[in-house]
């Protein structure tokens, strides 16, 4: 059997797939490893050849836009590796980046390992694994602090980036893996609010993220939409009923505080069809999960003050 199989979901990468895929063959230490390069209706091309870049990858091609959530579900299931690792697709991962992630899920007790998010340069943090809010947004941890701040050993946190994780294939796949109907966005902290282990950083391994984003801009209409709907989704699968009607209102200051500081039509619509769509699928979703589960959950978000110290930073 592969040890690991790295997934990198790919939706128009021509600019950046490559130097995704030439790090990861430069800085990749375990030989028995497979890249699924899962295409996801890209129009420029960019999923073929990707072996030209590194001899382990292969693309699994579909015709339309899966979304990033069904993507590495996708990936998963066609992958052979014992381990599963999700690395975005526009980000550069540091020399020997997967032996600190696979020695960490040696222990049993970890369902998750993760690495740090750095910008660009590699000196700052954008994160170094996520918070999340009573809304169920997400925050990066330490998100701004120079690199050389960060304490070299591993740590447990709340939820961990999709976009350097690592775990074990057959656990990600008894649990559903990523929740579909997100699309993108919120479902690291839905799968990590799920698992039954703990979650792990180390800065021992690390990715540079080169800020592209799937979804368009940071204030395009599908982010906003994508963003609003999720939260209300996220909060209806893994909170119970206080923390939940916590969620909605917290969730609805945030959109207002959002959309103050960058007003458009194209964004309150976007907002609103995100509500209408949400508030639509609640009921279903409060069907899922059991009493137990949802009261831990709702103990690992932060309190409703430090995610308003963080508001700015939340993703809009």
């Amino acid at each position: 059997m592969t040890e690991l199989s790295v997934v990198l979901v790919n939706h128009n990468g021509a600019g950046c797939l490559p130097a995704a895929l030439e790090a990861l063959a430069k800085n990749t230490a375990g030989a028995d490893t497979e890249c699924l390069v899962v295409d996801s209706g890209s129009t420029d091309d960019s999923w073929r050849e990707v072996e030209q870049w590194w001899d382990k990858a292969r693309s699994l091609r579909f015709e339309r836009n899966l979304g990033f959530c069904a993507g590495c579900n996708r990936g998963a299931d066609g992958a052979d590796g014992r381990l599963l690792a999700f690395v975005n697709f526009d980000g550069r991962v540091e020399p020997g980046w997967d032996a600190p992630l696979r020695a960490l899920l040696d222990d049993p007790s970890i369902s998750v390992a993760t690495g740090l998010l750095l910008e660009p340069s590699g000196k700052t943090v954008e994160a170094a694994g996520l918070e999340i809010a009573p809304s169920t947004a997400t925050y990066g941890r330490l998100a701004g602090v120079p690199r050389a701040t960060i304490p070299s050993d591993p740590v447990d946190v709340t939820a961990a980036s999709g976009a350097l994780m690592m775990v074990r294939r057959d656990e990600f796949l008894a649990l559903g893996g990523f929740y579909e109907p997100f699309f993108m966005y919120g479902e690291e902290a839905d799968y990590c609010l799920r698992v039954p282990g703990r979650v792990v950083l180390t800065p021992a391994s690390a990715i540079r993220h080169e800020y592209g984003h799937a979804a368009g801009p940071r204030f395009s209409p599908l982010r906003r939409y994508l963003l609003s709907r999720n939260r209300l989704v996220n909060a209806s699968r893994n909170l119970p009923d206080a923390a939940l009607a916590k969620a909605v209102l917290s969730s609805a200051a945030f959109d207002a505080a959002t959309l103050a500081r960058s007003p458009s039509a194209p964004a309150l619509r976007a907002v609103l069809r995100g509500w209408r769509d949400g508030l639509a699928v609640m009921p279903r979703e409060r069907r899922t999960g059991d009493g137990a589960e949802r009261r831990a959950a709702a103990k690992r978000l932060v309190s409703f003050r430090e995610a308003y110290a963080q508001h700015r930073r939340l993703p809009s």
